[in-house]
Formats: structure tokens, sequence, C-alpha cells
């Protein structure tokens, strides 16, 4: 199970896209846990047992948990305690702005870290100094302190270039991944699935390119589905992500959630760390992916979309990832002969670092 825990509901960056960041005042949240970590260290292990499950994911999530170190080491000393037996994993998500000061006792304990990066302080003519050139300095600061894992993660909008941004980031990182903005509707619908199509085309052109050559860029979203055709290793009738039956997210009252986004509306609610929850364990046939093609490559993209967004809007997430899936399926014999040259691509794809993603934008 992945249990993403808001250390805090505070930020200092202030990303208009932001789905999570939320109103505390108006929501009647606190911005930090009100609960113990005790109770919560009760409940994980309850909701392990359960579940028949020894893997624990621990996300220090937010808000920016890089804010709260102090409360971030607390916790990760008490889990160590409490919840021996169990192969347990902790992760940062951050914005990286506070990496610098990142305590050795927190880095050493750390599997991976997820950089969420604000696509609109990313310069397009002057790199240094800016936001950006602080997050890649304390990338690398932290790459030579320790050799984890760090997974960028790009919002993508009407605003983006995907194309051009993967390309100015991707040198600073492991491993690349980008979703599309999870909102309630776009502003001109056609205009972003034409932009979005031509630029995941020029983009799949250039990392097929590399591919021939032997390197597998680590582009997570295509990674996927290269995995999802070629080596399949699931239950195509769940979704992927782990929505709805893997992830809990705790918010700082203690309540839990199947899903980051629309905390405020309470739709996905699940429960609370006194009382337990109930993972609700959604199928994908029950929703459009049921009869869909694309389903073993889609995984069904993201459990929120099928249940809070209307089927035009749904239409249109389809509509982009399957001009994605459509790049794979057309040069499906073409990548088979790549795999075949380079076996090792196959261990490249069963890397468990893709897990901790959604697979699919």
């Amino acid at each position: 199970m992945e249990y993403f825990i808001y250390i805090t509901n505070d930020c200092n960056l202030k990303c208009k896209y932001c789905s999570v960041l939320l109103d505390c005042e108006k929501n009647n949240l606190p911005i930090k846990p009100t609960y113990s970590y005790e109770d919560l260290m009760t409940f994980i292990r309850k909701t392990q047992v359960s579940n028949m499950d020894n893997e624990i994911s621990i996300y220090f999530f937010g808000g920016e948990p890089s804010l709260e170190y102090d409360n971030i080491e607390t916790l990760i000393n008490i889990a160590k305690k409490e919840l021996v037996g169990f192969d347990l994993k902790f992760v940062l998500h951050t914005n990286g702005l506070c990496l610098d000061v990142l305590p050795d006792k927190i880095l050493d304990e750390l599997t991976l870290i997820m950089f969420s990066i604000n696509y609109e302080k990313i310069p397009h003519h002057i790199l240094y100094p800016s936001y950006f050139s602080i997050v890649i300095d304390n990338a690398l600061s932290i790459k030579m302190r320790k050799d984890i894992p760090i997974i960028a993660r790009l919002t993508v909008t009407e605003d983006t270039s995907i194309y051009t941004e993967l390309l100015q980031v991707s040198n600073f990182f492991d491993y690349v991944y980008w979703q599309i903005e999870n909102c309630d509707n776009f502003n001109n619908p056609k205009m972003f699935k034409d932009t979005y199509t031509y630029e995941i085309r020029k983009t799949f052109e250039y990392w097929i390119k590399y591919l021939e050559q032997g390197i597998m860029l680590k582009y997570i979203p295509f990674m996927a589905v290269l995995k999802f055709l070629f080596f399949h290793d699931r239950n195509d009738n769940e979704f992927s992500c782990g929505y709805s039956r893997g992830m809990i997210y705790i918010q700082t009252n203690g309540k839990c959630y199947a899903c980051s986004d629309n905390v405020e509306g309470n739709i996905h609610y699940m429960g609370d760390i006194f009382k337990g929850v109930s993972l609700p364990g959604h199928k994908l046939s029950e929703f459009r992916c049921n009869g869909c093609s694309y389903r073993s490559i889609c995984m069904g993209r993201c459990g929120r979309m099928h249940i809070e967004f209307s089927k035009e809007h749904i239409n249109d997430y389809c509509q982009m990832n399957q001009a994605m899936f459509n790049l794979f399926l057309d040069n499906k014999l073409l990548l088979e002969g790549l795999i075949k040259k380079y076996p090792f691509f196959k261990s490249e794809l069963e890397n468990w670092i893709l897990e901790y993603t959604e697979f699919t934008p």
C-alpha cells in the first residue's frame, strides 16, 4: 500500500494549475497534522494486515513537505520502530526548492525523490538566476550526496510545450513523467488536443531515434506503453496507478481519500485513520474502458476522471492518450525488432521505479 501523508498544507509555490493546494481556512483543515504519529502507525499496520500486504511506501506529501523536515525525521523514526517486519520505503514528493538543506538523516532513508516541476517558472531565455536553476542545482547536489533515483514530474496544460520542456528538463533527472492536467474543462479542447498530438509525435520521433541506437531515454509514459504492449504483467481491469485499491491520501485531520485531487469535494473520501477505511476497489469494467481496445495499454488513466468529469471531457483525455498509443501501435513491428536487438530493454521496463507513477498521462 502507498500512504501519502500530508506533512503540511503549506507551500512555498503557488502554481495556478495545482489541484492539491487547498484553502485550509475555507475547508476547515489544519496546516499540519493534528493526529499523533502513533495513531497513524496503528492505522497503517491494521490496514496492511487487513489487506494482507507486506509492502509499505510512505510518501511525504503536501503542500510542500520539505518545509517540515523535523516532522519528517520524527515520522521516519517512529515508522521504523512501529512497522518492523514490513518492507518499508520512504519517498519525498517535493518542488525541490529546499533540498539544499535536506538533512542526511532523511536522505539516507529515502528510496526515491519525486520533483514536481513548475512549468510556469521554467525560463525560456535566461537560465540563471531562476527558480529552475535552484531546482536543478539542488537535484545535482543531492546526487552528489547519495545515488538516489529522482523523477521529475511535469504537468501538461494548455500553456505548455511538452516537447521543449522535456528536452530542457530530462538532462537533469533520472526519469521524467508528465501528466495532462486534471481539471473540470479545457478552454480550447480542440487546440489543446491538436497541439498535444503534434508535440507527442515529435517527442516520440526523438525518443525512438535513441531507442534505435540502444538507448532508452527515461520518459516514463513511453516506457509504460512499451511495457504494457510487450510485457504486460497486471490485471487490466484495475487502474494501474492504484486508484481506489492501493493508495491512501491522509490529510492533516486524519481523513483518508482515494485521490489527492478535489479533497474539498469529499468525493474520494474513504474513512479516517481512527475508524479505518473502506477501499472502493473500482474496476475498469465499470467505466467506458470496458469495451475499449486500448484498455490493456492505457489501464484506465485516472480514476478521478471517470468519476468526476463529463463524458465529453473524458473523451478529450482519451483522444490525447490514444494519439500516443497509436504511435506505438503503428510502429509495433519496429519496436518488437528493437526489443529483440536490445534484450536489456526488458529489464529497464521492469524497473520498480515505474511503479511509483501513474503510467498513463
